[in-house]
């Protein structure tokens, strides 16, 4: 017999002192989970004993679930599952379930432009979204019906695309669509990362943290490495245009109402700018991350009209990218400036300096991400990033670049291929190997 513990919790819990409401919500919301756990395990024995079936007769299809092309990660993966022969691999394009009031609200029209994004690279491209009727399209009743699930974002995911429905029908993998940086419960201690079949991490540091303090023990964590890393990898010893860009990359989360905190664009937006503006001759590229402008707006730093006003201002004097597919511009640059935490990892295996905008009340980052960081140039107000700009960028003093050339070696994220070892770990749960 099915008990809804967790309906059957919030209700009583209203009728109970205020005292106890928080702890029979809190033991409704944990059986809830527990009991999802037990219908994805009892699902993945069914679901691999038939894919190990079908994989022998015909191929597979994977499916990366994406509602924001500008986080997209997973290209090698899609590229190396091209040419793998066992798979057919698919974008899912969808609309995150985000409610009007939170700032990561999208709509209905952004679609198209993510859709484009991906047909413009020739990939296979589907609507999991029917923009007319403004109503989510279950994986189930896609077509085709997807195998296996990518999935980048581990929040605002409708129910019916979710791992714990998905798990009837297929394998369910977790690939973050940033580098995992910090040491906040977000990045590992969610519900959604119980559920997923496996969550692929960058390396052993990451894994040990994250298993011990998941509910889990890390049971599904494996350290494989990191696609946006792959980029490099790929590419090693190709030659890039030098076109010496500065790039400013201001973090979203700049106050202490989220699990971050990193973000420091308060004190740093407005320096930022006026130093750019007094050295034209400097190459300026702003990359804010994709809900900078939507978190100031929802938290009344800035309005409408001024933060349209303090984008055209970058514009006038250099170039606004909002994009994915942003590596490449990395190469090409000469320092990056910016207080993102998936950006310390991926900048480092360009070589080039970084100066770290750190915000004092900042989440702290994972011990990974910490040995990178202190082979950066770390400023905490005007003063400090004023020094460090003229040092770096005018003076071309980078003295920290052997230090900092000696940590990347030692970490070896240029000797890794993520994709090639997340793709043989599915064949080798699926009998391919």
């Amino acid at each position: 017999m099915f008990i809804p513990y967790y309906k059957l919790a919030q209700t009583i819990a209203l009728f109970l002192p205020s005292k106890f409401r928080l702890k029979l919500r809190l033991f409704g919301y944990n059986a809830k989970i527990k009991r999802n756990e037990k219908f994805i395990e009892k699902n993945k024995k069914y679901v691999l004993k038939n894919l190990r079936k079908k994989v022998k007769k015909q191929k597979l299809v994977a499916a990366f679930y994406i509602y924001d092309e500008t986080k997209w990660k997973c290209q090698s993966i899609y590229d190396l599952l091209e040419e793998s022969g066992f798979v057919v691999p698919y974008i899912f394009v969808t609309k995150n379930d985000a409610p009007k009031e939170n700032f990561n609200y999208q709509k209905s029209c952004e679609l198209k432009k993510i859709y484009d994004f991906f047909k413009e690279k020739n990939m296979r491209v589907s609507y999991a979204y029917d923009i007319k009727n403004e109503m989510f399209i279950p994986f189930e009743k896609m077509n085709p019906r997807p195998d296996i699930i990518f999935y980048q974002h581990p929040w605002y995911i409708e129910a019916s695309q979710g791992p714990v429905v998905c798990s009837k029908f297929a394998l369910t993998f977790y690939v973050p669509y940033f580098v995992a940086t910090s040491v906040s419960p977000i990045e590992y201690y969610l519900r959604f990362h119980r559920y997923v079949q496996t969550h692929y991490v960058l390396n052993n540091l990451v894994k040990d943290y994250f298993s011990r303090r998941m509910e889990n023990k890390g049971k599904n964590l494996k350290p494989l490495g990191h696609p946006m890393l792959d980029y490099f990898y790929l590419n090693k010893g190709k030659t890039f245009e030098d076109k010496e860009y500065v790039i400013y990359a201001p973090h979203w989360s700049v106050d202490n109402k989220n699990d971050l905190f990193w973000g420091t664009f308060l004190w740093a937006g407005k320096f930022m700018l006026n130093y750019a503006k007094n050295h034209p001759e400097i190459n300026w590229v702003f990359k804010p991350h994709p809900c900078l402008a939507n978190y100031l707006k929802k938290h009344n730093y800035m309005k409408e009209d001024e933060i349209k006003a303090y984008w055209n201002e970058w514009e006038k004097i250099g170039q606004v990218c909002e994009t994915g597919g942003y590596l490449e511009m990395f190469m090409q640059s000469k320092a990056m400036v910016t207080d993102c935490g998936s950006f310390e990892t991926e900048y480092f295996l360009t070589k080039k300096p970084l100066i770290h905008l750190k915000s004092l009340g900042a989440t702290p980052f994972n011990p990974s991400v910490t040995k990178i960081v202190e082979n950066y140039y770390n400023v905490t107000d005007e003063n400090q990033l004023k020094q460090a700009l003229d040092s770096v960028l005018i003076e071309n003093n980078d003295f920290m670049r052997e230090k900092r050339l000696t940590a990347l070696q030692e970490l070896g994220y240029e000797n890794n291929y993520a994709a090639f070892n997340i793709i043989n770990d599915i064949k080798e749960l699926l009998g391919v190997i």
